[in-house]
């Protein structure tokens, strides 16, 4: 079978699918997903947060074949360049030949349920990286700003203003976030196909984030405080800002990722009123271990500093 392919328009991906028309794109339908799962209160499941993260941080290329979902988009943060398994039975092989197609090192998500993967991937000499969690907050239990003003160590909701198109000084804080100026127009390229997306800074151009709505759920990506800021509050108020608009949208429910390891950033985001739902990684192979030459570019590209996964 040829593959299919259509050019990418906003909030979409090049996309190529192989086999029968019931492998579907995990991000296609989700806006009807997340409302009968919020709505009969049920727990979210790791496929669950992987179709949510794959439509809000959408990869210019995405191709379900063989079991897996495999994306691509320039090499530019781990989870646009990464699999999803689909199936129990997809084989291994498959990722890897796509991602050394492209230059890149196979890498693979891995979420709860996939632990007879994760076990699978350890013996074949993938490395475990990337630790991050998933927080969640409810915007109508927790209204954005209802605790903001006036509490110690939090500063106001109008230090920060949300604009529909990022400015310069949004743009300059890549620099803060350990993003190198060449990885720079590929990240607002991902930004440019999301559903809609709200991009906060505070009035002293310290820090900055972004959220995309889709439907009833707000993701909060891109956070980035200058370290001659931190501890003034100018996260917060940036982060209060991006859910009231959110709220201001439809948006019902927010979440953000965030690497394990950086326990200040998870305890700013506890006192903003987020909770931990749901952990997950990466297994990557660098090929290594089967005498390969290391891959050119890598699929699971550095984490910034920004507190964040994967940016």
């Amino acid at each position: 079978m040829q593959p299919v392919r259509s050019l990418p328009e906003r909030g979409s991906a090049l996309r190529t699918e192989r086999g029968s028309a019931s492998s579907a794109d995990p991000g296609g339908t989700f806006r009807e997903r997340d409302r009968r799962i919020v709505g009969r209160g049920r727990v979210r499941s790791g496929a669950w947060w992987a179709r949510r993260v794959a439509a809000d941080w959408p990869a210019a290329e995405v191709e379900v074949c063989s079991g897996w979902r495999l994306a691509w988009s320039e090499g530019v943060t781990r989870r646009a360049n990464s699999a999803v398994r689909l199936e129990a039975a997809a084989p291994v092989e498959a990722v890897e030949e796509y991602y050394r197609e492209r230059g890149a090192e196979p890498c693979v998500q891995i979420w709860p349920g996939d632990e007879e993967l994760d076990a699978r991937l350890a013996l074949r000499g993938y490395d475990a990286q990337g630790h991050t969690q998933a927080m969640v907050r409810d915007l109508g239990e927790h209204p954005p700003g209802a605790d903001g003003a006036g509490a110690p160590g939090v500063a106001d909701r109008a230090g920060a203003a949300v604009a529909p198109r990022p400015h310069g000084a949004w743009r300059a804080l890549w620099s803060d976030a350990g993003q190198p100026a060449e990885r720079v127009p590929a990240l607002h390229r991902i930004l440019d196909r999301a559903p809609a997306v709200g991009y906060g800074l505070h009035h002293t151009g310290g820090a900055r984030g972004c959220v995309v709505v889709d439907g009833a759920w707000a993701g909060v990506y891109a956070m980035v405080t200058r370290p001659s800021e931190r501890g003034r509050g100018r996260a917060r108020a940036v982060l209060e800002a991006l859910l009231g608009w959110a709220r201001a949208q439809g948006a019902a429910h927010s979440y953000l990722l965030v690497e394990q390891g950086n326990a200040a950033a998870v305890r700013v985001y506890e006192r903003a009123g987020f909770a931990a739902e749901c952990a997950y990684h990466y297994r990557v192979d660098s090929g290594a271990r089967r005498g390969g030459a290391p891959a050119s570019r890598s699929a699971a590209a550095a984490v910034g500093r920004s507190g964040q996964e994967g940016a």
